[in-house]
């Protein structure tokens, strides 16, 4: 029973998952790091745990990213996640990358 119950938890913070999702909505466009990093300032919060919640909403299958590399070329999804370190992103490295973020719309659809 415990098992289930940990199950079902989510491994992100749900609150910073609904403010990131209605931003997506009011945007109608994948999210850049400077859209997160506003979002962060908007509600005080720091970016670290806004990109924890993103790198679990991702590997849940939730959300999903991409990343486009100086030239316009899409980066690999190896790449994209050595962005992230100890489910921390390097800013700087995200920077050099063209980053964006969406939800998946099949992961939020009613059942």
């Amino acid at each position: 029973m415990k098992e289930l119950i940990m199950n079902e938890i989510p491994k992100w913070d749900v609150a910073l998952e609904a403010i990131a999702k209605d931003r997506f909505d009011s945007l109608g466009k994948p999210m850049s790091f400077a859209d997160f990093k506003e979002l962060g300032k908007e509600y005080q919060v720091r970016i670290d745990d806004m990109m924890h919640s993103l790198c679990q909403l991702v590997a849940n299958d939730m959300w999903s990213q991409q990343g486009f590399d100086e030239q316009g070329s899409v980066v690999s999804d190896d790449v994209l996640e050595d962005l992230f370190v100890f489910n921390r992103l390097d800013e700087k490295v995200a920077e050099k990358y063209a980053v964006v973020w969406q939800p998946i719309a099949s992961a939020y659809q009613k059942k």
